[in-house]
């Protein structure tokens, strides 16, 4: 069941004998309306924080790709320099290894970062849900327990109380 900020704003109660005062569950609502909407603003944030990731990882999928490619193309052409000396070809290749390497591990460094930054922001999100939840419990339980608590009532005797204070001041 989806429900929306605009979900909680009409939400209408049945009116029942003796039931929940109105202006406090409509004061709950709203403020409950507030808190929904700005998770979801935040959730869209996420979202398009997601969709950037995302994206970067894809940009350095295809940099890996193309430094494969590069990689490949280094071998043909150490292939194609072979005819000309076995020296010089096992240098190129070499060296184009070397940087073929390093490159890919800084990309897949690089993605693994995101990926631990991805789930860093999902635990937060769920430690933020939780968090919530717990306070919206805490609220609730001080209600039940502010609905059930009396308040014991002094009655005295005023005019005791005034004559017990005027006979001690005299002596």
């Amino acid at each position: 069941m989806n429900i929306t900020p605009l979900d909680i704003r009409t939400q209408v109660f049945k009116r029942a004998f003796r039931g929940y005062d109105r202006e406090e569950v409509q004061t709950f609502l709203d403020a409950l309306t507030e808190e929904f909407e700005q998770l979801n603003l935040e959730n869209i944030e996420q979202k398009e924080h997601i969709k950037t990731l995302q994206s970067e990882v894809d940009r350095y999928r295809a940099m890996e790709k193309t430094l494969q490619e590069m990689l490949r193309t280094a071998q043909q052409t150490a292939e194609e320099v072979r005819e000309n000396g076995r020296k010089e070809a096992r240098l190129i290749v070499k060296e184009a290894e070397i940087r073929g390497n390093r490159a890919i591990e800084k990309a897949r460094a690089h993605v693994h970062a995101i990926r631990t930054e991805i789930l860093t922001l999902q635990d937060q999100r769920d430690m933020f849900v939780s968090k919530l939840q717990s306070l919206v419990q805490i609220q609730a339980d001080f209600l039940t327990q502010f609905k059930a608590t009396a308040f014991d009532v002094v009655e005295e005797d005023i005019s005791e109380t005034e004559d017990d204070a005027k006979g001690d001041g005299d002596g």
